[in-house]
């Protein structure tokens, strides 16, 4: 009975924000009443999940030889819990001793550094604490695992969310959506399981992280999920595009198989917005334009992009996403000449260069010095929404004169900033008298979310050198 209990209150301990987990554990290491009474004289044994917490103590001081020999004591108190931490801190020391991942790790941080220098340069384009908390939990998943592994890690704080419980709203509504195609082929994919090198799925669960798709149950949610949404943006792509294409294994994917071709939620979401921006714009992909993202995640909209049209893309965002971005795209496209982020004062400066390349990255302070009308699409997805008011304001105002022809956006219908106190709403999104909402609905997949393409009205471009607020 008290072995029941002490599992029912870890259970719930695991469902509390992260601050009071490692107290509250704390607790239960204690005589409360719950562990088997000692022998006199003998010294209680510490429980396995106290070792657990130290032993993360010791992997985020840098002691990972130390973690693992804490881990090796827990493993016979509870395998099935310590083993997946047993693996994580094995990789992590591994991977710290190696040569190779020394100088990625190396370049990483000299190239994020001068980004964030960059972008400190003015403070309107500095992250709030919303994307500061966020941006701290992304540098860490870098730091431990390595770019080389960010699809298994900070991918899932962008688009590649999570699909590992049945209530997942995005679950539900593939599944309601299924009668639509009516395809069988999701329960005949097949799943690699990963180990635990993987990210949490919250950035408050850090402080005790755990991979779900380390968990066969969820993991096999997430198997079912990713295939409905593969079978119905299939069933929707008039363009035909999805199925010619695969999953790149650049970034180390959770490899998920159909019929022996890699697949994935991020290429299944990127083409049906692809397809959404190019439909209502009445665009084939073959038009030789150019396209502008804000908060492009690790890229894969540029992916799709440089895949399935002949458009140039260019990318403006904050670290680290900038740099794991610019670091995928150079990999995918090497035949590609790609303008990489530095430091310039004027347009003049790059001008020539940027015209030659396929792709470009940008630091989001860097958008104040591009010319006017200077690309024919704009999107931005699911992040303007979690900027400052005054941020949102400023971007608009840029999107307004940067761009010739159209703006995609989704963002959340409304939310709450709880890391920045704010709260904003559909109508904080809008663009002015120039535009006309061609596109006004809710996304298919999560209906929390509204979809929006604006068309910019004849006669009112913007003819002018780049201007600032």
């Amino acid at each position: 009975m008290k072995q029941a209990i002490k599992i029912a209150v870890l259970f719930l301990i695991n469902r509390l924000p992260v601050r009071f987990k490692r107290y509250l554990l704390s607790i239960l290491s204690t005589d409360s009443g719950l562990s088997a009474s000692q022998p006199p004289g003998m010294e209680k044994p510490k429980p396995a999940h106290e070792l657990v917490l130290e032993a993360l103590d010791c992997v985020d001081a840098g002691k990972e030889r130390q973690a693992e020999e804490i881990l090796v004591e827990a493993l016979p108190l509870d395998p099935a819990s310590v083993a997946p931490h047993l693996s994580r801190v094995r990789f992590i020391k591994d991977r710290r001793a190696s040569p190779v991942a020394k100088t990625a790790d190396a370049e990483l941080r000299a190239s994020v550094a001068a980004m964030a220098d960059e972008i400190r340069h003015d403070a309107l384009y500095v992250p709030g604490e919303f994307w500061q908390t966020v941006g701290k939990f992304n540098d860490k998943l870098l730091a431990d695992y390595g770019i080389e592994n960010f699809k298994r890690t900070l991918s899932h704080n962008y688009q590649n969310w999570m699909m590992a419980a049945e209530d997942d709203p995005q679950v539900r509504q593939l599944l309601a959506l299924w009668p639509q195609h009516k395809s069988h082929q999701p329960w005949l994919n097949a799943i690699e399981a990963p180990d635990h090198v993987g990210s949490p799925c919250d950035y408050r669960a850090l402080a005790f992280p755990a991979y779900p798709l380390a968990n066969a149950h969820q993991r096999e949610t997430y198997r079912v999920a990713v295939g409905l949404l593969w079978e119905y943006v299939l069933s929707t792509d008039r363009f035909g595009v999805l199925e010619t294409l695969t999953e790149s294994e650049i970034g180390n994917p959770v490899r998920i198989w159909r019929n022996g071709k890699l697949i994935s939620s991020d290429l299944a979401h990127s083409v049906r917005e692809r397809n959404m921006l190019l439909e209502a714009s009445e665009l084939n992909g073959d038009e030789a334009l150019c396209v502008a993202e804000l908060g492009a995640g690790y890229g894969r909209l540029a992916e799709v992009f440089g895949r399935t049209t002949n458009y140039r893309y260019m990318i403006f965002d904050i670290t680290p996403a900038l740099y794991v971005s610019q670091w995928y795209i150079k990999r995918l496209f090497p035949g590609e000449k790609i303008f990489e982020f530095r430091h310039f004062d004027s347009f003049s400066e790059i001008e020539g260069e940027l015209n030659e390349s396929r792709f470009a990255f940008f630091t989001a302070n860097q958008i104040e010095l591009m010319p006017d009308s200077i690309c024919d699409h704009f999107i931005n997805l699911n992040s303007l929404m979690e900027m400052r008011p005054e941020q949102i304001k400023n971007f608009l105002h840029h999107i307004d004169r940067l761009t010739k022809r159209s703006f995609l956006s989704r963002q959340w219908i409304t939310w709450r900033n709880p890391e920045d106190g704010n709260t904003v709403g559909k109508g904080d999104f809008a663009l002015g008298a120039g535009w006309r909402l061609r596109l006004d609905v809710l996304d298919t997949i999560y209906p929390d979310l509204f979809n929006q393409i604006w068309i910019r009205l004849k006669d009112t471009l913007r003819h002018s050198p780049a201007t600032t607020r």
